[in-house]
């Protein structure tokens, strides 16, 4: 005998599956905020698992760098083709890569020795090797006052001249530095993983000029700063709870609240054609994807695991994710 419960749900089953039809109708097609376009390949690696570092877009000229660590190597991908197009080795555990005023030139952080390579990428050469400590991290451009800035034995920030390739020396950091970001005017934005805040730096001086706290920052991984609405973007992988980017209003000093992200959030990228932010969350192997104006999320993205880093090219809409586990570049474009 069938009880008045199970017969209400049997009931219910078929206006249940009706409805879910319906929502999935082809008049309602899923709004997806990236649309996959290819995945890329990198050779592969001779021993182990593959490693994948930090990416770096450089739009003008139509290039993502990738940082191969398990090979040493440094992979070079044509932006319109989609192709690996070269590789430089001889790069002891890279981890990310600095453009320059020359688009031939770029600067590779080494994690195994410290050094900081000069690499002249349509030779596909190194040409100068920098000691510059015993770990070397993030690396980025500041095209404002031509230097080199690189993340040091996870307590410095060393500084190189573009021009002569010299050390111009360091600055001791109160913390562990993870990623950063460089406004319109040449200062640096230093998220400092273990002190919970993120440092405005002056690259010249050398001196902290401001220090973001609150906020819900904590645990601060990537950056991205939208210099058009003077807004700074901050990672933060909370443990223990519900991941956040966190937005400062750095023109007004103002904390504007935060965006829900998924587990483990590390580099994020920004557009500043379309205004939006890409943060690669390396637990969930997904991307979200946020407005920077209406500073609400688009949605959410599936890539592959380890899908720590990514990139955005602003001329062509593309987005580009490293899902490390698997060697490969999964191409996407926004929407």
């Amino acid at each position: 005998m069938i009880s008045a419960i199970r017969r209400l749900r049997l009931l219910l089953a078929p206006l249940a599956l009706v409805a879910l039809l319906a929502a999935c109708s082809p008049a309602e097609p899923l709004n997806l905020p990236l649309t996959f376009q290819k995945d890329i390949q990198l050779p592969k690696d001779t021993v182990g698992l593959p490693a994948i570092d930090l990416l770096t877009l450089d739009s003008p000229s139509g290039r993502l760098y990738v940082p191969h660590g398990s090979a040493n190597t440094l992979e070079i991908i044509d932006v319109k083709t989609a192709q690996v197009i070269g590789s430089v080795p001889n790069l002891p555990g890279i981890k990310a890569t600095a453009l320059s005023s020359d688009p031939n030139i770029v600067f590779t952080a080494n994690g195994s020795d410290g050094s900081v390579s000069v690499v002249d990428v349509k030779l596909l050469k190194v040409l100068d090797n920098i000691k510059m400590g015993t770990s070397a991290d993030a690396i980025d451009y500041d095209p404002v006052q031509g230097l080199i800035i690189v993340s040091l034995d996870s307590k410095s920030l060393g500084f190189i001249d573009e021009k002569t390739r010299k050390a111009l020396g360091k600055m001791p950091l109160p913390g562990k530095p993870e990623l950063r970001a460089v406004d319109s005017q040449g200062m640096v934005f230093q998220a400092i993983n273990d002190k919970d805040e993120v440092l405005l730096i002056d690259p010249v001086a050398r001196a902290v000029v401001k220090t973001y706290k609150g906020c819900d920052i904590k645990s601060p991984t990537g950056l991205a700063f939208d210099s058009d609405q003077q807004r700074l973007f901050v990672a933060d992988a909370i443990p223990h709870t519900a991941n956040v980017v966190s937005v400062i209003d750095v023109l007004l000093d103002r904390c504007l609240g935060t965006i829900d992200v998924d587990h483990s959030p590390d580099q994020a990228a920004f557009n500043s054609h379309l205004h939006h932010l890409y943060v690669a969350n390396a637990g969930s192997n997904n991307v979200t994807v946020i407005d920077t104006v209406a500073l609400k999320p688009v949605g959410v993205a599936g890539t592959g695991k380890q899908a720590a880093t990514i990139a955005a090219d602003p001329l062509t809409d593309t987005v580009w994710v490293a899902a490390a586990r698997s060697g490969i570049i999964a191409k996407y474009h926004d929407p």
